[in-house]
């Protein structure tokens, strides 16, 4: 059986495949709840008491609402189970429509990506030896729509993973199948895939039992490596194209570290049509891990008109007219919380950001002139701060600014 680690918003509660409490970790088997020290164990939650035998599971947000959701799949033609995230550390299982109640009958896996650049998760799970494979496409509103027609769902493929090998703006799709060639599917914008038919990736057969795309070589195109079962792995190089990319490494600080639960947005022209795309910073789903960076194919897009960034504390940032073909590395932003005013014109507040990480607390009376109150202020996860002039204005705006970390 596998697990899957993910962090909700606000940081109200830490998550693995089943949490509660403040800052509580538990990690979820179908045999048994294995946790650590620091953790408390969750023995009522429809999560952990539902089904017998769950095989993999996979965090998103498919309703966009700050707060993952959790999918589990059934082994041997057991039940499939979709849990809504209701943000108080406590899940509703959905019990309508095909992705709550079809079944697989081998070993299904499933992984959550916006194929068709609308803005919401999309969910495909592979049917492992036997078919069909199962497609859902999100409308939104938490409605789905199950695909039933094309090879992606007719040819059954174990473990999903979904990256844009030739960076065209639309996520492609590579499964695995043991003992057999291996299965590309070529996104082709319209909601339709064609199978790769040409090239060793699909031809080298191998009992394969893991992928993950990775740019190892740093030249914008995702790679691809294949393990196998008693025999040597795969390891293919992207000869690449003409076309443009992104990628973004996230830093979270008032976040987690690794900024697992973030969404990136990216919205640039492709192909003379204004696009967004959504990629979620994930540790991975069922037995496989993915890398932490967001990756982005262009196209023909030089230049990049905004890069959204939802964090999992909340906090939204936005960058605008970048150029193409970069790495971008953003740190979280610090988060400031005003604890208290008092009468004689003290203003205190909290300041939450990340340990080793410098910032400079400033005043403004008009958003447009901005002094400094405290600068290289060193913190911890939160420190405390405090205006005492704050009573000598009529009205006063404050921020805080990371300087170095």
């Amino acid at each position: 059986m596998a697990t899957s680690w993910v962090q909700t918003a606000a940081q109200k509660v830490a998550r693995g495949p089943t949490t509660t409490g403040m800052d509580s970790w538990t990690c979820l088997s179908r045999a048994t709840a294995t946790t650590s020290s620091f953790t408390t164990t969750v023995t009522a939650s429809p999560v952990v008491i539902d089904g017998k035998d769950e095989y993999q599971a996979a965090w998103s947000d498919y309703d966009n609402d700050g707060w993952p959701d959790l999918f589990m799949s059934g082994i041997d033609s057991g039940g499939n189970f979709l849990y809504h995230n209701n943000g108080d550390g406590t899940f509703t299982r959905i019990t309508s429509g095909a992705i709550a109640t079809d079944t697989v009958a081998h070993r299904p896996s499933p992984t959550w990506g916006d194929y068709n650049n609308d803005g919401f998760p999309d969910l495909f799970v592979g049917a492992g030896d036997y078919g069909p494979n199962l497609l859902y496409r999100n409308d939104g509103n938490g409605i789905f729509t199950k695909i039933t027609s094309g090879d992606l769902i007719t040819i059954s493929g174990r473990l999903p993973k979904w990256g844009d090998y030739d960076n065209d703006g639309f996520v492609d799709v590579f499964l695995h199948r043991y003992g057999l060639d291996n299965l590309l599917y070529h996104n082709n914008g319209d909601g339709t895939f064609t199978r790769i038919t040409t090239g060793s990736l699909v031809h080298d057969g191998g009992n394969s039992d893991q992928s993950g795309w990775g740019d190892y070589d740093n030249d914008g195109f995702l790679d691809l490596f294949v393990t196998n079962d008693g025999e040597n792995n795969f390891l293919y190089r992207n000869n690449g194209n003409s076309n443009q990319w992104l990628k973004v490494k996230l830093v979270g600080t008032v976040s987690n570290r690794s900024a697992i639960g973030a969404k990136v947005r990216v919205q640039a022209k492709i192909r003379g049509q204004e696009m967004w795309q959504l990629r979620e910073i994930s540790n991975g789903s069922g037995f496989g891990g993915t890398m932490l960076i967001a990756h982005f194919g262009l196209g023909d897009a030089t230049n990049i008109d905004t890069v959204r960034i939802e964090w999992p504390s909340g906090t939204v940032q936005e960058l605008h007219n970048l150029p193409a073909k970069q790495f971008l590395t953003i740190t979280e932003p610090p988060r400031l919380k005003l604890t208290s005013k008092e009468p004689g014109g003290v203003a205190r507040f909290t300041l939450h950001g990340g340990v080793g990480f410098t910032y400079a607390l400033e005043a403004s009376d008009d958003l447009s002139a901005w002094l400094p109150l405290r600068t290289n202020i060193t913190t911890g996860l939160t420190t405390e701060i405090e205006d005492a002039n704050a009573a000598n204005f009529p009205r006063r705006f404050y921020r805080a600014r990371l300087m170095t970390p």
